[in-house]
């Protein structure tokens, strides 16, 4: 993004709003690919493409009957558009996670071991943002 959200929504934010919805979706084959080549195709359950919905409903599908997720609040940074169109809206944070991806565009579902590994390897751009649970619900660390 190219500025800051300023205080105007007609003037400057509406101009930064407009640039953030316009950013080029990223592609993440290759990363992807590489991840899965490391792991020999052992240890990767699912993967989660979330371009623009809500990311709690869209990692739900990736999971069997009789599983669910445990997501960590604060494991990544939100982008600051997200955060301008939450207080802007007054939306509280499950609804937020519920309409928006948050930033997160790409999940992959790996073992304990595969996610120490790639987030060890992978660097910044990696989060572990929760764990796998029995259960058939998405919840969200306080």
């Amino acid at each position: 993004m190219k500025g800051k959200l300023g205080k105007n929504l007609w003037g400057e934010e509406l101009v930064i709003l407009a640039e953030a919805s316009m950013e080029p979706t990223v592609i993440y084959v290759k990363q992807v690919l590489d991840i899965i080549s490391k792991a020999s195709n052992k240890g990767i359950k699912g993967i989660a493409h979330i371009p623009g919905g809500g990311f709690i409903d869209t990692i739900c599908r990736v999971f069997g009957i009789g599983l669910g997720a445990l997501v960590y609040n604060d494991s990544c940074s939100v982008p600051p558009v997200f955060k301008w169109i939450q207080k802007a809206g007054g939306i509280e944070d499950g609804e937020m996670k519920r309409t928006f991806n948050m930033g997160i565009r790409m999940v992959l579902v790996v073992s304990k071991e595969v996610s120490e590994r790639v987030v060890k390897e992978e660097g910044e751009m990696v989060y572990r943002v929760g764990e796998v649970f029995s259960g058939e619900k998405v919840e969200s660390t306080p």
